[in-house]
């Protein structure tokens, strides 16, 4: 393995971390969303370990990053509404899209990383 390899595995690795915080971030939010929606610290708790046991696995990994992933493109289209343009909704919503795609993949990479 040579030294540039190493370096690029290690520079991967770490924007993988990085971009873990984000998709845990939203799973604590969800989980604390519904668990204020139900008045109930149960709902809370199952929310938030049945979300981060399913990163590990894939059949529901995979559905749950584009899942998550359209959530930021419904936010990408509302700023773009704010701005009352068709076009800027599209586009931003796209953007939010394709962003939220890349920050949810790298995130679970670096979830398998770990359960490894």
């Amino acid at each position: 393995m040579s030294h540039n390899e190493v370096r690029k595995g290690m520079s991967n690795a770490k924007f993988n971390e990085e971009q873990s915080g984000i998709l845990f971030g939203e799973i604590f939010i969800i989980s604390i969303g519904l668990g204020l929606y139900a008045q109930s610290w149960w709902i809370f708790g199952m929310i938030l370990i049945g979300l981060i046991i399913s990163l590990f696995i894939p059949v529901i990994a995979i559905p749950l990053m584009i899942l998550l992933s359209i959530g930021w493109g419904i936010i990408g289209f509302g700023i773009g509404a704010i701005f009352g343009s068709t076009g800027a909704s599209v586009v931003l919503g796209i953007i939010g899209l394709l962003a939220g795609l890349g920050v949810h993949f790298a995130a679970l990479q670096w979830a398998k990383d770990i359960g490894e």
